[in-house]
């Protein structure tokens, strides 16, 4: 168990290393040292190993720590140029365009030849011959990769080391064969077996093979793709854990065969084609996962005692996070693990309760059989799916209702698929025609799950959309982990416990809901209003979205952004939890940038009253909107400058601009409504997307506007902020909202410059902007 704690502790340091950030690698390297010496220098002490277990978790920081937080080349972000490097792994073909991911050696930029290094992830025509190895120039635009609404490409690349992206690039080839030459011969081989494949059967069905023998997904149809997940059917055309252990067991009784017997032999070059094997297909994290899970346990078998299973698992574990900590966040490595946790821990006691189940219902010579064959399609399904289907519907929100039946019916075939499979186009290598009739043979079991998946992904119930709250996931694998450690160490105090539970269950409900309730309390206390005014400038992109608190606790929002998921998470994150309810919703203009992801709100909270200019709009987003608004019977309030509303706990919102109702051809943004909110001292003026010609009609109707806090309007892109008007406010902070990957340049460093000595916070720089106020000093939580 001791290699499991470890495991632990090196995945928490992972994750408070990835935390915070501003913490430095050497810190970290002085904790692990620290540590080290003391364990060494009280060996003999029962401290020592919550000593190795903190070594650990510096262990874990530090090598997360090393991980640079940029390229060389993302300071070419924003420019145009010709990049030059060498295509890194195999070219990724889809319908409409080829990515590739190129190791740079050097770009031409500004009429300048630099040498740079770093990866960049170009994208070019579908037609564009490019081959793994290849050194190319790529023309284009590089640029900060995008983040949208439930999901963060930016921080997806980031993660596998890409910091920049170049869309629609011209390539160029000036020359081959750069590349490793195990890995270009691999590249081949699986080209081969593709190309194979494809001359035997039809589609779908040779797509569907060559996703399960070699990792290429990018045959299957987007429409079979998603009849497999609608199923909970998608583990079978990944490479995962599941293939992986029929693999394993395949080459190494093929081995041993081979051999005469010699299980020493046999167990070595098994484990050595497993390697190449999950090489050959991709290498992902998960992939290597199950490679180490299956060789540890043929290992184990060769040293003549059964390895334990979490031991392997975190064996395993350790040392994909070792080369690699962003893995920790791969998904693919993340069900894979969950998975085998899965396996782990319900499969045994669930074929147990299978076999007593069934030795009660039917005579012992049926219940044996049957118990065989009901073990792999119903236990390890079950048993995977308790692991597994949290994380399913964190990521993406759906639960199969069907896949217990789906997974009873083609997983017995997988096995059969998969070994007839191997030895068809290992065949058809050497003997055409022999390959072609084995592949024909394989085309039933395929045809089979093919046609399985898709009459149950026809139904109307196959799938739930389903919608929770990420940390009681988080909690659930919390509880999960840390029950299965402490059921396998056998603390005596936790024994002790649980077995006073089960003797005083009623003692025990009582006290768990009494502290359950003491809980939920103090988080109503602590989630009241302090007295302070709580201004949030939310992190959703070049979208205009705030969020107020008042020192009495009213709730007050600014517009909403236009991804729905990031604002309800943002809000979440930030609101009481038992408070679905939004005193005032403020709507500045109608452009569906800044409010589309109203309508997916007003499905969640009640809103008191929406205040809004009034400005005619024919816009889709907009006009249900306010369908919705009308609906909830919501209190529609037109408001004009001169207007004024005051909260009992002191908080004044005032409104600035527009004078009068703007007409349907109006500018939105010269029209866009100002607010200045106010609470003692402090007041922030909030502008929108106000233009330069709306700055000068405040100007000219002699507005007061000075405020401590100006939101920048218009995201400070160029010529977006009038000097006078600027002079007027004399603002102490200014906040800005930035998507780090948009395409306009902002914020213009001009726009910034008028700004002088003033502190501009921005949301691309430190996240959700946050300033409270007590009425007479800012702080600023950022």
């Amino acid at each position: 168990m001791r290699l499991v704690y470890i495991v632990v502790a090196w995945v928490i340091g992972i994750q408070v290393a990835q935390t915070a950030p501003q913490i430095h690698a050497n810190t970290w390297l002085s904790g692990l040292l620290l540590c080290l010496a003391l364990a060494w220098a009280f060996r003999r002490s029962q401290q020592t190993v919550l000593l190795v277990i903190v070594a650990a978790l510096c262990a874990g920081a530090w090598r997360a720590a090393l991980i640079p937080p940029s390229s060389e080349i993302a300071a070419y972000n924003g420019s145009a140029g010709t990049v030059t490097g060498i295509v890194a792994v195999e070219p990724d073909l889809r319908d409409d365009r080829i990515l590739l991911r190129v190791a740079a050696e050097s770009i031409f930029v500004h009429n300048h030849l630099q040498a740079t290094s770093g990866l960049v992830l170009v994208e070019a025509q579908r037609s564009a011959t490019v081959a793994y190895g290849d050194r190319i120039r790529a023309t284009g635009s590089l640029t900060m990769p995008p983040s949208w609404d439930t999901f963060s490409y930016a921080e997806y690349l980031t993660r596998q080391g890409i910091f920049s992206r170049m869309p629609n690039a011209a390539v160029e080839v000036t020359s081959a064969g750069h590349g490793s030459p195990l890995q270009s011969l691999l590249l081949e081989l699986k080209q081969s077996v593709k190309r194979s494949i494809g001359a035997a059967l039809p589609d779908p069905q040779a797509s569907l093979l060559a996703g399960i023998l070699t990792g290429d997904e990018s045959g299957i149809s987007a429409e079979l793709a998603e009849d497999f997940s609608r199923v909970g059917a998608a583990h079978v055309i990944a490479i995962s854990g599941f293939n992986m252990v029929i693999v394993s067991a395949i080459v190494f009784r093929m081995m041993l065969a081979l051999s005469g017997g010699q299980k020493s032999f046999a167990g070595f070059c098994a484990v050595a084609i497993i390697f190449v094997y999950a090489i050959f297909v991709g290498g992902s994290p998960g992939v290597m996962r199950a490679a180490l899970m299956s060789s540890l346990v043929i290992v184990g078998d060769l040293l003549r005692r059964k390895t334990f299973k979490p031991a392997s698992l975190a064996c395993a574990t350790l040392i994909l996070l070792f080369f690699d900590p962003n893995t920790l966040h791969d998904l693919g490595f993340q069900l894979s693990f969950c998975a085998v946790l899965g396996l782990i821990l319900f499969a045994d006691p669930l074929s147990d309760r299978l076999h007593s189940l069934l030795e009660r219902s039917l005579p012992g010579r049926l219940a044996q059989p049957l118990h065989g064959v009901l073990v792999e399609p119903l236990v390890a399904t079950v048993a995977a799916q308790i692991t597994t289907l949290p994380l399913t519907i964190l990521y993406f929100g759906k639960l199969s209702l069907v896949a217990l039946p789906v997974n009873l019916l083609i997983v017995p075939a997988q096995s059969a698929l998969l070994m007839l499979g191997l030895v068809a186009v290992s065949v058809y290598a050497f003997v055409p025609a022999l390959g072609t009739l084995l592949l024909w043979a394989d085309m039933l079991y395929l045809s089979w799950t093919i046609h399985v998946v898709r009459a149950f992904a026809q139904l109307e119930y196959a799938q739930l959309l389903v919608d929770f709250d990420g940390r009681v996931i988080q909690a659930f694998y919390i509880l999960l982990i840390g029950g299965a450690i402490m059921n396998k160490a056998q603390l005596p105090d936790v024994n002790r416990l649980l077995a006073f539970m089960r003797r005083r269950i009623v003692i025990a409900g009582l006290v768990g809901s009494f502290c359950i309730a003491l809980v939920l309390m103090l988080a109503m206390l602590l989630s009241r209003g302090d007295g302070r005014l709580h201004v949030w400038l939310l992190e959703l992109g070049h979208s205009n979205a705030i969020l107020m608190q008042s020192p009495g606790g009213a709730q007050i929002l600014v517009d909403g952004g236009r991804f729905p998921a990031r604002l309800l998470t943002a809000l979440g994150d930030r609101l009481p939890f038992y408070d679905n309810t939004f005193e005032l919703l403020a709507i500045t203009h109608p452009d569906p940038r800044d409010i589309s992801a109203l309508n997916q709100l007003l499905e969640r909270y009640e809103i008191g009253a929406a205040l809004y200019h009034g400005q005619p709009n024919a816009g889709e987003d907009f006009q249900q909107l306010l369908a919705r608004l009308e609906e909830d019977e919501t209190a529609n309030i037109r408001v004009r400058a001169g207007q004024r509303i005051q909260l009992d706990d002191g908080l004044d919102l005032e409104v600035l601009h527009p004078p009068a109702q703007p007409a349907i051809a109006d500018n939105l943004h010269d029209h866009a409504l100002v607010l200045r909110v106010s609470f003692g001292d402090a007041s922030f003026l909030l502008t929108s997307d106000l233009g330069r010609d709306g700055q000068r009609d405040l100007l000219d109707r002699g507005e007061w506007l000075a405020a401590t806090v100006l939101q920048l309007p218009q995201h400070a892109t160029r010529s977006s902020l009038d000097a006078n008007f600027l002079r007027h406010i004399q603002p102490q902070l200014a906040m800005v909202q930035i998507d780090a990957a948009n395409t306009r340049g902002d914020p213009d460093s001009d726009t910034l410059a008028m700004l002088g000595d003033v502190l501009v916070l921005r949301t691309d720089e430190s996240g959700t902007v946050h300033i409270s106020s007590d009425g007479e000093r800012l702080f600023v939580h950022s």
